[in-house]
C-alpha cells in the first residue's frame, strides 16, 4: 500500500494560494461565515462531490459530510471528489469528509481525482479533512487516478491540522457495483477515522501526532479495502493513502 506523512509550514501567500483554488472548485461547500451545512450528509449522483467545514466564533464546531453515487459512461470523463476543512478561530474545530464512489462503465477513458486539505490559523484549534474515492468497473482503457492531500498550519499554537485521503481502484473481472450496505459502512469507516483525528488532544508531542495520524489511517483503509474485497468478491483492490498532518 502506497502511503506518505509529510509536515511542513508552508509560506502565507502559498497556503492563500491553495485556499482559493480549492474554494473555488467546491460545490456545495459552506458559506464564508462558517455557516453551511453542519452534521449532515448529503448524497447525489454528482461527479464533483465536496465537503467543507468552516467553523467560526459564532459556530466554533463545524461538521460537514457529503456522499456522491456518479457513473462515467462510455464516453468517460472525470470525477473529482474533496474535502476541505479550515480553522480560523481560537479553540475551534472543523472536520469535513466527502465519500464518492464512481462507477465506469463501457471502454471510455476515465480521470478520477481525490483531494483532502486541512489549514488552520488560530490557537487550540483543529482542521481535519478525509476524502475517499472509490473507483469500480468491468472494463476501462485507461484510468487516471489522482491521490493527494494537504496540511497547512500558519501562526499556530497548539493546533491539530490534519488531511487524509483514501482512494481505491477496483477494474477489470467481474466487479459489480458496491452495494448500499457497503457504502454505508464505509461512510462509517470515514467518518469514525475524522472524529478520532479531530479529537486528538493537542499535549501530544508532535512526532507521536502525525504516527498516530498515519496510524489511524493505515486501519481504516485496511478496514475499508476488506470490506470492499469481500463485496465485489474482485481478486485485488489497488489502496492509496495520502496523510499530511501538522501539529
Amino acid at each position: 500500500m502506497a502511503r506518505r506523512l509529510r509536515w511542513k509550514v508552508p509560506a502565507i501567500a502559498l497556503s492563500l494560494a491553495v485556499v482559493a483554488a480549492l474554494g473555488a472548485s467546491a460545490p456545495g461547500a459552506a458559506s464564508a461565515d462558517g455557516r453551511g451545512p453542519d452534521d449532515d450528509s448529503r448524497a447525489s449522483a454528482s461527479l464533483e462531490a465536496a465537503s467543507t467545514a468552516i467553523p467560526t466564533i459564532a459556530r466554533p464546531l463545524v461538521t460537514d459530510a457529503t456522499r456522491s453515487d456518479p457513473t462515467l459512461r462510455p464516453s468517460g470523463g472525470k470525477a473529482v471528489s474533496t474535502a476541505t476543512a479550515t480553522s480560523g478561530c481560537d479553540g475551534c474545530s472543523g472536520t469535513a469528509t466527502t465519500l464518492q464512489t464512481v462507477r465506469v462503465v463501457g471502454n471510455g477513458a476515465a480521470v478520477a481525482d481525490n483531494v483532502a486539505a486541512a489549514w488552520s490559523t488560530c490557537a487550540g484549534c483543529s482542521s481535519t479533512a478525509v476524502s475517499v474515492q472509490i473507483i469500480t468497473g468491468p472494463r476501462a482503457s485507461a484510468v487516471v487516478v489522482n491521490n493527494r492531500s494537504l496540511a497547512v498550519n500558519v501562526m499556530c499554537s497548539g493546533c491539530r491540522t490534519t488531511a487524509v485521503a483514501l482512494q481505491f481502484v477496483i477494474i477489470g473481472g467481474s466487479q459489480r457495483e458496491l452495494s448500499a450496505e457497503t457504502k454505508a459502512l464505509i461512510q462509517q469507516i470515514e467518518q469514525e477515522l475524522g472524529l478520532k483525528l479531530s479529537a486528538a488532544k493537542a499535549a501530544h508531542p508532535e512526532d507521536s501526532w502525525r504516527d498516530e495520524a498515519k496510524r489511524d489511517a493505515d486501519d481504516a483503509a485496511n478496514r475499508a479495502k476488506a470490506v470492499i474485497a469481500e463485496d465485489t468478491q474482485a481478486p485485488g483492490v489497488t489502496a492509496r493513502v495520502e496523510v499530511d498532518a501538522g501539529g
